[in-house]
């Protein structure tokens, strides 16, 4: 009797065994492409694991990207973005055929401008999956990056006639993470810090000229500039940044 028990233990321990390999490499083997991670100047979001034993790129409202140095791999359209009320807190959810990922972005700091990322990668007929956690770094939408000139305050167009040197524009470097540029009657420039769809422009600095027709134009502009957050979104081939204190649309320059 005590044989037939002992055979019935090793058999269960054997199942248990068995269901925890498959469910180790199901994830694994549920991917049959070779995924490549987008150049990091073509994505909004990316993080890595320690010593890099993961990776995952972000391009909001469009693909996730998460591989791993055991083997898994994934790529999938983003199915949902949310933002916790009242906080930078974001999670995303994406999923392809057979797995699915979410992966949360929280507001507790990391490295140098980094914000902490948990993820977790299951297949999509199961409740549990892999669990994975690192530093990442918001690095602003890829169509930022450009030369940008002022085409409307708070709804109204701007008047070129109004400013005898040029009409304000910035220009917005990624790689650098800097805002610079004309804001009407003084040059300005500033760091940039982005969240999710958000700028931070600060301290933004400026020259001390001062313009008759054109200053207090100037200080609409940077009293948009210099709120805390900037939310910026995209109509078209215009840039759109908005705050407490107004709204901004800018046309990219040629």
């Amino acid at each position: 009797m005590k044989n037939y028990y002992r055979i019935i233990a090793i058999m269960l321990l054997a199942l248990m065994a068995a269901c925890s390999n498959s469910k180790n490499t199901s994830i694994e083997t549920m991917t049959d492409e070779d995924v490549k991670h987008p150049s990091r100047n073509l994505v909004d979001f990316y993080a890595e694991g320690p010593e890099s034993s993961w990776d995952l790129s972000v391009q909001w409202d469009e693909t996730l990207y998460f591989t791993t140095s055991e083997g898994i791999q994934f790529k999938g359209e983003i199915q949902e973005t949310h933002v916790a009320q009242g906080a930078d807190v974001v999670s995303i959810f994406a999923s392809n055929s057979n797995i699915y990922v979410r992966v949360s972005i929280d507001i507790v700091d990391c490295q140098e401008n980094g914000k902490k990322v948990d993820i977790l990668i299951r297949p999509e007929n199961e409740k549990e999956g892999d669990n994975f956690s690192g530093c990442g770094f918001y690095r602003g939408n890829p169509k930022l990056h450009d030369i940008w000139a002022v085409e409307s305050i708070n709804d109204e167009k701007l008047n070129p006639e109004k400013f005898p040197k040029d009409i304000p524009h910035f220009e917005i470097n990624l790689k650098d993470k800097s805002f610079s540029g004309f804001a009407g009657c003084n040059q300005v420039t500033a760091p940039i810090q982005f969240s999710y769809n958000k700028m931070n422009l600060n301290p933004l600095g400026a020259t001390k000229m001062y313009c008759a027709q054109t200053s207090a134009i100037e200080k609409t502009i940077l009293s948009i500039l210099r709120n805390h957050s900037v939310h910026y979104s995209f109509k078209g081939n215009r840039l759109i940044l908005e705050s407490r204190e107004g709204v901004l649309i800018l046309k990219k320059v040629d």
